[in-house]
């Protein structure tokens, strides 16, 4: 029998969902409310490996997720969908400079975006620049933001995504806010791409370590 990837969307985050309920999930870093409509228009970046605790944890707040393109893009759209996110369809290799003015948009009209940097297909943890381009343009903060699990499944995957197994303790983890200056240059884009890549790394290894998890696995 055939399941659409709408269907199989949904049925990923009702397991989701049951899982993340059975964790036990504290919070780290930066104590400002990103999330809050007060904190206004705000880029989030995260590892695509590491969508499954922010995602439970900041589900059904309406931030636009940058998503690819690609098959396993309208997968997780339903996912996202079914999680109280919204989408932007493309990415940096289908359908980006297409996605970026739609989220020139939205951040212009006050709204929160969400961009998984190593994404739709790698290199897992190299952060690619789109997310740079739109703190760029608009001068909207960039937050780097991650989570980890005590105990996971780790999928033989280019990202190595990570399944937080029942009843595991979890971590989110969130950082300083990063304003993108000095232009959009391509010697600058790439100044602050490498900062930016190296914040969302050390955050990851912080949350693993937090969480007593394999470190960079």
């Amino acid at each position: 029998m055939h399941i659409s990837p709408q269907t199989t969307g949904k049925i990923a985050w009702t397991a989701v969902y049951g899982i993340g309920k059975t964790l036990s999930i504290t919070e780290h870093g930066c104590r400002d409310d990103f999330f809050s409509k007060e904190a206004g228009p705000v880029i989030f970046a995260l590892w695509h490996g590491r969508l499954f605790i922010p995602m439970f944890c900041r589900r059904d707040l309406g931030v636009h997720v940058l998503v690819s393109e690609h098959r396993d893009g309208e997968i997780i759209t339903a996912s996202l969908d079914a999680a109280g996110f919204r989408t932007v369809r493309g990415s940096t290799t289908r359908g980006g400079a297409r996605a970026l003015v739609q989220l020139v948009r939205l951040v212009e009209r006050g709204e929160k975006v969400a961009f998984t940097p190593d994404g739709p297909r790698g290199p897992r943890w190299r952060f690619q620049p789109g997310a740079v381009y739109l703190a760029a343009k608009t001068g909207v903060p960039v937050v780097p933001i991650t989570g980890s699990a005590s105990r996971a499944y780790y999928f033989n995957s280019w990202d190595s995504f990570q399944l937080p197994l029942p009843f595991a303790r979890g971590v989110l983890t969130i950082g300083e806010a990063y304003r993108v200056t000095g232009g959009l240059d391509d010697a600058n884009i790439e100044f602050h791409r490498a900062e930016l890549e190296r914040r969302l790394v050390a955050l990851a290894c912080e949350a693993d370590r937090l969480a007593g998890a394999p470190e960079g696995k």
